[in-house]
């Protein structure tokens, strides 16, 4: 290829090769260029380097945060539940889980146990059948206590009264989740139930020959 001077002083040639070479020495420098950048890139960002997120379930959330830490990792609590087979105030869940891998400064998510059963209203079991009133006691997270049978000629198997801690329940009362709640339930059986004598009395029977 040749370029000519325009001013007539005579003209500079350059060949194939030359170009090819000024050519290939600016790709080059370009992408050097690049290079460094994405390298700096990868540095800053920690690019290919992943931490062992470590197990902390079961530790107080003072032990889960330096534990954390310690493997260059955030903690933050999500939420509070209570969990009965948990000790009270350890975790019981994380996110992400352990054992993922994630990035350095990493925030682990961490769901603590309260400790504290949470309360509910009493339901009101009175004239409803047994079997209902036990899907019921089950449902609400309740537990089937003592069964008290009582006559009742009409109410065949329903429940009359229900009692917690010895007391007599009312609808609405709020009780702590897990309670035990005791049933009395009608039965229209009377024979079922002994008979005594409210007149009968021991110490007035004389004993044969005995005299007064």
């Amino acid at each position: 290829m040749a370029i000519r001077n325009t001013k007539g002083k005579g003209v500079k040639t350059l060949s194939a090769k030359e170009i090819g070479i000024q050519v290939g020495l600016i790709l080059g420098a370009s992408a050097l260029v690049l290079w460094g950048i994405f390298a700096g890139l990868s540095g800053y960002t920690h690019h290919n380097d992943y931490i062992k997120v470590p197990d902390v379930s079961g530790l107080s959330f003072d032990e889960a945060q330096i534990r954390l830490e310690q493997a260059g990792l955030r903690s933050q609590i999500m939420d509070s539940v209570y969990n009965e087979k948990a000790r009270a105030y350890t975790i019981i869940e994380q996110n992400p889980k352990a054992s993922e891998m994630v990035k350095e400064d990493r925030r682990i998510y961490l769901v603590i146990n309260t400790g504290n059963k949470p309360k509910i209203k009493a339901p009101n079991l009175v004239d409803m059948s047994l079997t209902l009133a036990k899907a019921i006691i089950k449902n609400r997270g309740l537990v089937l206590g003592q069964i008290s049978m009582a006559y009742d000629p009409i109410g065949n198997n329903l429940v009359l009264a229900q009692q917690y801690k010895g007391q007599a329940l009312t609808e609405g009362t709020l009780i702590p989740k897990g309670s035990i709640i005791n049933l009395t339930v009608a039965s229209t059986d009377e024979s079922q139930f002994a008979e005594t004598d409210s007149t009968a009395n021991p110490d007035s029977e004389m004993l044969e020959g005995e005299d007064l």
